[in-house]
């Protein structure tokens, strides 16, 4: 449980000292530097890591600025060394958790060795500020909650194909409003069934679907585990019948949409029509509207919506298998999964009770 107890401070820290003023030129350097951050990431880096970098390396630039020293190191008169980094961190300590911590400091110290400034951090001394940070703040993660087939079937109630299920739809908006709730409705039942992450689910292409008689296979061309971009195809079978039987909810989705080239989930306005870029091709949904869409339709079956995410459907496909009895190893090559220990986290409250002997224990004889 985390105490009160004070976080170290890194040893041999001088005193804050007032270094050389830097020029109004210098200064305009070091922030079109800072705003160029997120590109000096390596590009092996996903997407999603690159902006944050970025960020971090902007708040790191803000930070030393106010200092008047030179984030970057370019400037050795006023750079800003390993134990200011440790001091940026435990300012940001008071109101970030240990994660951001430790992606602030990847981020700028990842991003000084690009420089070819890098800082020279006493790992010592960093683990010292880490315990310290532990013991306030604790170390349990922070997860949302698993989406599973009974959240499903009451989305599905209120995402009805006739136009009464999308929050736009209205007199006159029939057919708009069936377009966004067939595209909702197939995109959560997708994610749920292929284990995707919102990122995957909004880059698919047109091309990258394809049906048979068999279910559906979608071509995930790169993912946050395949940063080369070899892509896998990954296979869900259909389940004629079901409720949330992902293959019949793209097949209506599909026929509402057309054959248009471009996102398979495609972005819609206010209105309810599709969007197209310059180049014609419909145009993808923005990751965040994913988000959105979760909490709005978990909302609207009653359930709690800040302990859903876009990441609920990736969480609820591993916990659903493990509540059916599917093996980890089938469930983490469906999912894509390739570290085991990161796989057992999606296990979430199922495996509570696999093996669980508390009622025989508490039994009345």
């Amino acid at each position: 449980m985390p105490d009160s107890t004070p976080i170290a401070e890194p040893t041999g820290v001088a005193v804050p000292w007032t270094p050389p003023a830097l020029t109004e030129a210098q200064i305009a350097e070091i922030q079109a530097l800072a705003a160029k951050a997120d590109q000096l990431a390596e590009a092996s880096l996903s997407a999603n890591t690159r902006v944050a970098y970025g960020k971090a390396w902007r708040g790191w630039s803000e930070w030393c600025l106010g200092y008047g020293l030179d984030p970057t190191g370019l400037d050795q008169a006023a750079a800003a060394d390993a134990h200011w980094l440790v001091l940026h961190l435990t300012a940001l300590a008071e109101t970030r958790s240990l994660s951001t911590i430790l992606l602030r400091r990847a981020a700028v110290v990842s991003i000084r060795r690009r420089l070819k400034r890098p800082l020279h951090l006493d790992d010592a001394e960093f683990q010292a500020f880490l315990k310290g940070l532990r013991r306030r703040k604790g170390t349990r993660p922070t997860r949302k909650a698993a989406l599973l087939e009974e959240n499903l079937r009451a989305a599905t109630l209120v995402l009805r194909p006739d136009g009464t299920g999308s929050r736009s739809a209205g007199a006159g908006e029939g057919a708009l409003g069936d377009l966004r709730t067939l595209r909702d409705r197939s995109l959560l039942l997708t994610g749920f069934a292929g284990g995707f992450r919102r990122s995957e689910l909004v880059a698919f292409d047109l091309r990258d679907a394809t049906l048979s008689a068999e279910g559906l296979v979608l071509f995930v061309a790169g993912s946050k585990a395949d940063q080369e971009r070899r892509g896998e195809e990954v296979g869900i079978r259909a389940a004629p019948g079901s409720l949330i039987c992902a293959v019949t909810a793209l097949r209506a989705w599909l026929e509402a949409r057309g054959d248009e080239p471009g996102a398979l989930f495609c972005r819609l306005d206010r209105g309810g029509h599709r969007v197209r870029g310059s180049d014609g091709r419909l145009q993808p949904m923005d990751p965040a509207t994913v988000a959105r869409l979760v909490k709005r339709v978990i909302g609207r079956t009653g359930a709690e919506i800040e302990t859903f995410s876009a990441h609920s459907l990736r969480a609820g496909m591993m916990t659903a298998a493990d509540r059916k009895g599917i093996s980890l190893e089938d469930a983490m090559r469906h999912g894509r999964w390739k570290s085991v220990s990161s796989a057992r986290i999606y296990r979430r409250h199922s495996s509570l009770w696999q093996g669980n002997f508390t009622e025989a224990l508490l039994r009345d004889e």
